[in-house]
């Protein structure tokens, strides 16, 4: 059975410098950050980014490679690389923060108001057990 990945989020960014918007996609294995632009940024304002329910597409419709060869600020990263992760809600955004094998770091953010908390919890604790921690 092929797995799926599901869009949590279109409001994700990478830090606090960087004000573009992207999509989180989370599949089984996978976090994939995909750059947005200025004009989609603009446009989700504060709202929620992502409808009910949440899209769905085969995993393998991921275009890995030209994701991460599009943008530097585009993310392919696999959950069995991260040695320690960090949840946190926040009061207008959440993020999380990763720690990878190869000692890269990684931070996402995306607003409060997208799902991404909800779904990422429960998926990160199956995936990560220990390795996660929420705050």
């Amino acid at each position: 059975m092929e797995h799926t990945a599901r869009l949590i989020t279109r409001s994700c960014t990478t830090g606090w410098a960087d004000w573009i918007h992207g999509e989180l996609w989370l599949s089984p294995h996978l976090l994939v950050r995909r750059r947005l632009r200025l004009r989609e940024t603009r446009a989700h304002a504060n709202g929620r980014t992502v409808p009910h329910p949440l899209p769905e597409v085969p995993a393998s419709t991921l275009d890995l490679a030209a994701v991460a060869a599009a943008h530097p600020s585009n993310k392919v990263l696999a959950l069995d690389d991260v040695i320690g992760a960090r949840l946190h809600r926040g009061v207008l955004s959440d993020r999380l923060a990763l720690t990878m094998r190869d000692g890269g770091r990684h931070k996402l953010l995306w607003l409060r108001v997208d799902p991404a908390y909800e779904v990422l919890g429960p998926a990160l604790a199956e995936s990560l057990g220990d390795r996660l921690r929420r705050d």
